[in-house]
């Protein structure tokens, strides 16, 4: 699945959830460490459409996944643990989107299509939730130089439970299923972590 219509998906209640390969999301690679272990292949999503409390066309999005990152202090591998949920509304125009106020609100506005890219977004959301500086728990160069350890790296929590969606990895098979998970996007794009088409 590489593209949805926002509108219908909100209309009919469409739901969807799946896993992609951690190898075929190329712009989120790019801030990855390798992983001799293996423990860290897949992220797994699921999507629920539908309206929002104020009858606009949204989407829940629920990511999980085990994603290895080199430590800031030592350079070695943590396994930092993104369970992260986000809620979008879509709007209809370039100017109905750019009039969208920005503020500390947790949903967030998208220019609506008939064609929106979803493994875009699901890509998007995940180098989002990135930390900014990752470090280990019990860090050796941490202890070294005598500075307290920081606390695991862990995603930043927004205000909508999902309950739902508990449980996702367990539901899901352990391997992805072709059909379900949304292709990569062709191309890597550097650079900025905020995707057009979102305010």
């Amino acid at each position: 699945m590489n593209t949805i219509d926002v509108y219908e998906a909100s209309r009919s209640g469409a739901q969807w959830q799946g896993s992609v390969p951690l190898a075929e999301l190329t712009r989120l690679a790019t801030s990855l460490a390798p992983d001799p272990a293996g423990r860290a292949t897949t992220l797994y999503y699921a999507c629920h459409c539908g309206p929002d409390a104020l009858g606009r066309p949204a989407l829940q999005l629920r990511l999980e996944a085990v994603l290895p990152l080199p430590c800031d202090r030592c350079g070695e591998v943590l396994h930092f643990t993104l369970a992260a949920g986000s809620l979008f509304y879509f709007v209809d125009t370039e100017e109905q989107l750019a009039a969208v106020p920005i503020d500390d609100s947790p949903d967030e506005a998208l220019l609506g299509s008939a064609h929106f890219d979803l493994a875009e977004l699901i890509e998007d959301e995940a180098i989002l939730q990135l930390p900014i500086s990752p470090r280990h728990g019990r860090c050796p160069a941490g202890a070294l130089s005598g500075r307290a350890a920081a606390p695991e790296a862990t995603a930043p929590q927004r205000p909508h439970p999902f309950a739902g969606l508990a449980g996702l990895k367990e539901r899901l098979p352990a391997e992805a299923d072709g059909a379900d998970a949304p292709a990569a996007p062709a191309e890597a794009v550097s650079g900025s972590k905020k995707r057009p088409g979102r305010r």
